[in-house]
């Protein structure tokens, strides 16, 4: 038996509600998941962007870390360097005794004394280095006259192992009452002191050429400016005697001749 037309309406309403309900349903899930799947894929690329920005971050963070590093060697060559600079300029070189081994009246000669001295050159340990050479001076004082070359900072920064200091050679001795050119010869002129290893091994050219030509780049400042050497000219400290005592003759790396009673 068929069902009423009312029956049938209402069966229909319904199920056009349910029908709706569901396709709303439906569509509501579609949205608030496709709404999901943006916020996640939204979290995704923020969560991308940042971890971008971080290993931007440790990119530049290690650009700085390397360049930190790079400065500190630099800062710590400069320091080896000055250390090494402070050092050289701190170092005695060239040295010699000189010792007096009497003083006596001397009634015919000019100011009445007369002094014995033994001149003795030393190692860099102080140890005796050739023969002794004994002398008498006229008079109390003693001149001791060498011939400097003082070469540029920058050799003495570096360490240079001939420029790296002042070179001498200890030209003559003589007593206040003498004349320069009546004094007593020490090193032989144009040779290589015994001292920067004379025979031991050969002399580097430049060396030997300022050995050779003292007085020429002396009065030549450009060769000498080529050679390294920024000063080159004669000393001749001096010190007044005193009987039993014995007095150290040093050169200093950054130049200048020094005598002291040791």
């Amino acid at each position: 038996m068929a069902a009423p037309p009312a029956v049938g309406r209402v069966n229909y309403f319904f199920r056009t509600l349910v029908y709706g309900a569901v396709v709303g349903l439906l569509a509501w899930g579609g949205w608030h998941v496709r709404e999901l799947v943006q916020r996640h894929e939204q979290e995704l690329a923020e969560r991308d962007h940042r971890i971008q920005g971080l290993v931007a971050d440790v990119a530049q963070r290690d650009q700085r870390i390397a360049e930190q590093a790079q400065q500190i060697e630099e800062l710590q060559a400069q320091v080896r360097a000055l250390e090494l600079a402070l050092k050289l300029l701190k170092v005695n070189h060239r040295l010699a005794r000189l010792a007096v081994r009497a003083q006596r009246p001397a009634p015919g000669l000019k100011g009445g004394v007369e002094t014995d001295v033994v001149f003795q050159e030393l190692d860099a340990e102080g140890e005796p280095l050739g023969p002794p050479q004994p002398f008498t001076l006229v008079g109390k004082v003693a001149y001791i006259d060498a011939l400097v070359i003082k070469f540029d900072d920058s050799f003495v920064e570096q360490g240079d192992a001939l420029r790296g200091s002042s070179i001498c050679f200890f030209r003559r001795l003589f007593g206040e009452y003498q004349q320069p050119s009546e004094g007593f010869p020490l090193d032989s002129v144009g040779t290589r002191p015994r001292s920067y290893g004379a025979g031991d091994d050969a002399p580097a050219p430049v060396e030997s050429t300022l050995w050779q030509h003292f007085w020429d780049y002396a009065n030549d400042p450009a060769a000498a400016a080529k050679a390294g050497a920024r000063a080159l000219h004669g000393e001749a400290p001096y010190i007044e005697l005193r009987p039993g005592m014995s007095y150290r003759v040093e050169l200093r790396a950054s130049g200048g001749l020094t005598v002291r009673p040791e």
